[in-house]
């Protein structure tokens, strides 16, 4: 009796279980959502070896959220398939976002990515821009943003095409870059001023203008400022070439290391500090020749035009009404 009853219930209730699964399984797979599904297919793509198709995956997901997470995989295998302008750009984004390490595990994770970024600078040109604020800017036709950026825009080594617009308002010029070399673009465009200050009014019943105060012409340069202006500009070239020799030695030193390590790939422990310190001597070092050499250029520039310059008259002192103008040629 029992069992005809409960064959009976068996019976009734299979129909409505029928029913109830495939709604089961909808409610089961709904929670993913199409980044929970876009995120296996780049795992899968990654397993089987489809680097480029799962770094497009992460850039997607990316775009859906910008995540750490997001940020690191696309660097990490733009690295991997040899894009490096891509990698930088997103180990720097996956960097920032990367919290303080926490245990060696994640140290070591957070070194590794950074020792990746020193080598994908290495081998891109990074372009800042000097432009005004809320310009549309582009680099080769591709949009990167509106100033200020606040960030470096990576590129290939090479020429590159340079875009700046406000409104109908634009300028354009082509920038030439070398792998590790970082370029400031500057693109001015504010509508030019006219030069020169506007016609002294008088009016009825004033006094005319006085006529200008003859004022001695400007006595020769002098001989001590030439030569202290050319002993100083010898000397940052001097230290600017030092510290040039001082980067090569560091770099030779980090490339030693890379070598040594399988290209960096097997890179840890006390060969990664290493490596990491002698690229950061290499950097400062890079810095420093930089800001000297600068420094010695532009003191040149300024001791010839102060040695040769054409002096045609002394400063002009002229009284015009209640205000003076003074015009001096140096």
């Amino acid at each position: 009796m029992n069992t005809t009853v409960l064959r009976a219930l068996v019976r009734s209730l299979l129909p409505l279980a029928l029913v109830l699964a495939p709604s089961v399984g909808r409610a089961d797979g709904d929670p993913s959502g199409p980044r929970d599904r876009l995120q296996r297919s780049a795992d899968r793509a990654v397993a089987e070896g489809h680097l480029a198709e799962a770094r497009d995956m992460w850039l997607q997901l990316w775009q859906l959220e910008p995540s750490e997470m997001a940020a690191c995989n696309v660097g990490q295998l733009s690295f991997r398939i040899g894009d490096m302008p891509r990698a930088a750009e997103f180990l720097t984004a996956c960097l920032e976002r990367t919290p303080a390490p926490a245990d060696a595990g994640t140290r070591e994770r957070y070194q590794s990515r950074a020792l990746d970024l020193a080598r994908a600078k290495q081998a891109v040109g990074a372009l800042t821009f000097a432009v005004p604020r809320g310009a549309e800017l582009s680099v080769d036709g591709r949009p990167v943003g509106r100033a200020s950026l606040g960030r470096t825009v990576f590129v290939a080594p090479g020429s590159h095409r340079v875009r700046a617009a406000i409104g109908k308002v634009a300028k354009e010029t082509t920038v030439e870059v070398r792998a590790g070399e970082a370029r400031e673009v500057v693109l001015d465009l504010a509508v030019p001023a006219d030069i020169g200050p506007p016609a002294a009014r008088v009016k009825p019943g004033a006094p005319a203008p006085r006529p200008p105060t003859p004022v001695e012409p400007a006595a020769g340069p002098s001989p001590g400022l030439v030569v202290l202006g050319t002993l100083a500009s010898a000397g940052c070239v001097t230290l600017g070439a030092v510290q040039l020799a001082r980067s090569g030695e560091h770099e030779r030193r980090f490339n030693d290391l890379l070598e040594r390590n399988h290209g960096g790939y097997r890179i840890a422990g006390l060969e990664l500090q290493r490596a990491q310190r002698a690229y950061s001597a290499m950097e400062l070092a890079e810095e420093r020749a930089a800001v000297a050499l600068t420094a010695g250029a532009l003191l040149a520039a300024g001791t010839l035009i102060y040695a040769f310059y054409p002096r045609s008259r002394g400063p002009r002192l002229t009284a015009m009404g209640t205000r003076l103008h003074l015009e001096a040629t140096w």
